[in-house]
């Protein structure tokens, strides 16, 4: 079994994979995203007393996905915690990296991350590798469970190298929305079913691997999915999830905090609401989203006035996490 933790980082995200090899704890990290100064991966971390991670993975180098790691990197030296993997779906040279920013801040960040990544390389044997889609890739996530990269291809590592504009702009001032092709779509499977980590995945990636013909997904269910870039409707691709065959209740995870673009959209969250098979679950909102006596207008208003320029709580930030046990033919909140 695979436990998955979606850590309230507010508009960003932060996601721990554990599972045991051998009777051994185990850990992945998929992005790491400060959040009003502090770091809630590392907080878990230090609970755990974890001293061993397998893979740290960036899925794209945005601010709100990797302004973490630096810190994470730095705590793991100090407290002399191993990681055998740095994974991620850019280039480690410096123009490649600064084309992924628009700000003198992010640039500085994402560089000074990778001069430090190179320095664990050097001095700690840590491997850095570059991951796209690639059906030979399978990252095993203790007996019967493995993960896949789905995305980016050839194809949107192609438009990001040529400069081709993203579709739209959702971004602050840090990040260039053309980075957005970079994001990775990871698969997390079991001989029952699958679920999907979609980071900020652009809608025609989705369209690509849920073709018939790609055989990425397969023929199983999918158990929990994480919808793309915060809920956003221009992300929304209704025809790829109409066509997922789903369990009685497959949850859909949005990390979301704080912003100015009414992340997530009415038109996203009544779209699942609507669909009895799908289970809404927020990290900026405790619990699940009832679709009791068709309240799918006050939910999506809900939604807005806790996105829009909502100031965030003071305290205990995991309250807002969300905790998944993927185990054999259901993935369930717990």
């Amino acid at each position: 079994m695979v436990t998955i933790t979606f850590k309230n980082v507010g508009q960003g995200d932060s996601i721990i994979l554990e599972w045991t090899k051998n009777g051994t704890p185990r850990f992945g990290v998929i992005d790491c995203n400060l959040y009003q100064g502090e770091n809630p991966v590392v907080k878990h971390i230090k609970s755990r007393e974890i001293k061993e991670i397998e893979f740290l993975l960036l899925s794209h180098p945005h601010f709100d996905h990797f302004s973490g790691f630096h810190d994470l990197l730095i705590y793991c030296q100090d407290e002399d915690v191993n990681i055998k993997r740095f994974l991620h779906s850019a280039e480690i040279t410096s123009d490649f990296l600064k084309s992924a920013t628009r700000s003198l801040e992010a640039e500085s960040s994402l560089l000074k991350l990778f001069k430090l990544l190179k320095n664990f390389r050097n001095e700690r044997g840590l491997a850095i590798n570059s991951i796209e889609d690639n059906a030979d890739l399978k990252i095993p996530l203790g007996e019967g469970y493995i993960m896949e990269v789905l995305s980016p291809s050839s194809i949107e590592k192609d438009k990001f190298i040529r400069g081709e504009n993203y579709p739209f702009d959702e971004e602050d001032g840090k990040n260039n929305p053309n980075a957005n092709w970079l994001s990775t779509i990871l698969k997390i499977s079991n001989k029952f079913g699958y679920i999907l980590l979609t980071s900020d995945v652009e809608s025609t990636a989705l369209s690509r691997v849920g073709k018939a013909k790609s055989s990425r997904l397969g023929n199983g269910k999918i158990l929990m999915a994480q919808i793309p870039h915060h809920g956003s409707k221009k992300n929304l691709n209704k025809t790829f999830w109409q066509r997922r065959t789903r369990d009685s209740k497959t949850p859909v995870v949005i990390s979301v905090g704080e912003n100015g673009y009414k992340h997530p959209s009415k038109e996203v969250v009544q779209f699942f609401s609507k669909n009895s098979t799908y289970e809404l679950v927020c990290t900026n909102l405790p619990g699940v989203f009832s679709k009791k006596d068709n309240l799918t207008t006050e939910i999506s208003i809900l939604l807005d006035v806790f996105s829009y320029n909502r100031i965030a709580p003071s305290g205990d930030h995991s309250d807002g996490d969300k905790t998944f046990l993927f185990n054999d033919k259901h993935c369930r909140l717990i």
